[in-house]
């Protein structure tokens, strides 16, 4: 084999390696957690998995009813409003659950409120 094919080769077999570390690597990535340039300041953000993962919102004022994706999906939190919120199992503020102080986070909220936020107060306690 000329000296050219064997460099060929040996620059082939380490391209296939790189290749294949590159993408076990990814595959043991954990998600991203929660930071200042995904939930805005001034801002309620809600996440619809522990450890603040997945699809999530944020809301700037009170929310008679979040909407069809986040309705009983809360399982995490980050209050960035600098106000009280209060979040609710029902549409138009019914069945409090429970008020969050302002700047408090949660990565898994209690099981008793998981996947239960219809509503939320800015501003206002239970």
């Amino acid at each position: 084999m000329s000296r050219s094919r064997r460099i060929t080769s040996r620059l082939w077999t380490a391209a296939v390696v790189l290749t294949a570390a590159m993408g076990a690597a990814a595959l043991t990535t954990p998600p991203a957690a929660a930071d200042a340039d995904q939930c805005p300041p001034g801002s309620f953000c809600v996440w619809e998995h522990s450890s603040y993962r997945g699809d999530f919102r944020h809301y700037t004022s009170s929310t008679p009813n979040v909407g069809e994706y986040m309705n009983d999906r809360m399982t995490s939190y980050w209050n960035r409003t600098g106000k009280t919120v209060s979040v609710y199992e029902h549409a138009n503020y019914v069945g409090c659950m429970i008020t969050i102080a302002p700047g408090r986070a949660e990565a898994a909220v209690a099981s008793h409120f998981n996947d239960k936020m219809t509503s939320l107060r800015v501003g206002s306690g239970c």
